[in-house]
């Protein structure tokens, strides 16, 4: 792990939307892909909130017990016990996660993908958290003006058909995914930026 707690340097510190957003990157060598790459941890200073939080237990490989490991290691408690959390409601995810899509500089492809499992694990889909998605993106508009620009690009990328495009993300898959099913969503998703948060957002003053 490899992290350095200075401001000055952005390989590790990096402040956004005139200092309301900081981004640590903790940098790592991936076991997986055998890249350097970073978990990053993003603080949103202002934020909007559609459902409370939620409190969880986050669980690590080494929860359900190893007795040869506790046994060889004094530390292993430790690195094995639960760790209370409070979380995002799942609705609260997806509708950022849709928010991020639309005024977020750039398309990724894992945003397609994160909502699309998210329906898939949760049966929830971003029709149900409508009224939220709009709500967090006035609100993102309103704080960020380079967020206009990103949502006018989208909106022709989306009209244009081309919102969305594989990336590396394909190659990184840990599970497939039925490729059908997911064109399916694709097409539906679209087809609901198009008719109702787009509809809603120019209706706004």
């Amino acid at each position: 792990m490899d992290f350095k707690y200075d401001k000055g340097d952005t390989d590790y510190i990096e402040f956004g939307g005139g200092n309301k957003t900081c981004t640590l990157k903790i940098w790592y060598a991936s076991e997986i892909t055998r890249h350097r790459s970073f978990l990053k941890v993003q603080i949103n200073f202002p934020e909007s909130m559609c459902f409370p939080s939620k409190r969880r237990k986050l669980r690590g490989l080494l929860t359900n017990g190893h007795a040869e490991l506790k046994a060889l290691f004094p530390e292993y408690g430790e690195y094995s016990r639960k760790i209370s959390f409070d979380v995002y409601d799942v609705r609260e995810i997806l509708s950022e996660k849709v928010r991020a899509l639309l005024t977020r500089e750039g398309t990724k492809a894992r945003d397609f993908l994160d909502i699309y499992l998210i329906r898939k694990r949760f049966g929830i889909t971003p029709a149900d958290v409508e009224s939220c998605i709009v709500d967090k993106i006035n609100f993102a508009l309103r704080i960020y003006g380079k967020y206009r620009t990103n949502l006018k690009e989208k909106m022709r990328l989306l009209s244009s058909g081309k919102l969305f495009e594989w990336g590396q993300e394909r190659d990184l898959l840990l599970s497939e995914i039925n490729e059908r099913d997911f064109y399916t969503f694709l097409k539906e998703f679209q087809e609901f930026l198009s008719t109702k948060i787009i509809n809603q957002l120019n209706q706004r003053p």
